[in-house]
């Protein structure tokens, strides 16, 4: 059965330097970078988004304790495990998104979606999806899914929002903030974005005199 050791192909007993020697030989040669292929890129990214969560566990000596016992009782990590280590992905996929890396990004989000598959972190990976380019339409399917079970949160929203802007589609990314905020008139995010693609309505004696107001 496969498990964070077999993943990195060490054993239960393996030393922090051992499992760390493996996890920079393999996360070298699963790098979603070494990879132009889309297919082979989307199968780099898979087992790049294992071999990263199972690094993190075993290099914690409280997690592993904890991922041990629950590999001697036959059950699967603890849920807070799960959740700790999805929150943790998703604060430094963030940190990715905003330094425009949305290949390392995505790798994290995966990573938060499958311990702990929240709405808002559905979003953001789709986000970082569309961001890549090449996984665009997988990116707005899972910003809709997030949008249809997040249906009161801005943020999804805005999430589409930038996603369509990205993409070109004004009139979209504008429906979107404008969505964003029928739930919160004051989200900063969706207010700048509208007064950035939203032409301003020229004035008619301006235009009439020769732009003199």
């Amino acid at each position: 059965m496969e498990n964070y050791y077999s993943i990195l192909g060490v054993s239960a007993t393996a030393t922090a330097n051992e499992i760390k020697n493996a996890y920079m030989k393999l996360a070298k040669q699963y790098h979603p970078d070494r990879f132009t292929d889309p297919g082979e890129k989307q199968k780099a990214n898979e087992q790049f988004a294992k071999i990263t969560a199972a690094y993190r566990v075993l290099s914690d000596e409280k997690l592993r304790a904890e991922y041990d016992k629950s590999l001697e009782k036959g059950a699967k990590p603890h849920e807070d495990i799960q959740a700790t280590q999805a929150k943790n992905a998703f604060t430094r996929a963030i940190e990715f998104l905003k330094s425009k890396d949305p290949w390392r990004a995505v790798n994290l989000l995966r990573i938060a979606c499958r311990y702990d598959p929240q709405p808002i972190y559905l979003s953001y990976l789709g986000l970082a999806l569309v961001y890549t380019r090449q996984y665009q339409k997988e990116g707005f399917e899972k910003l809709q899914e997030a949008a249809k079970r997040l249906m009161f949160n801005p943020v999804v929203y805005v999430n589409l929002g930038l996603a369509y802007e990205f993409t070109g589609n004004r009139e979209q990314a504008l429906k979107y903030y404008n969505e964003a905020l029928n739930w919160d008139s004051n989200n900063a995010t969706a207010r700048k974005a509208i007064e950035r693609l939203q032409p301003k309505k020229e004035n008619f004696f301006s235009k009439l005199f020769g732009g003199k107001k």
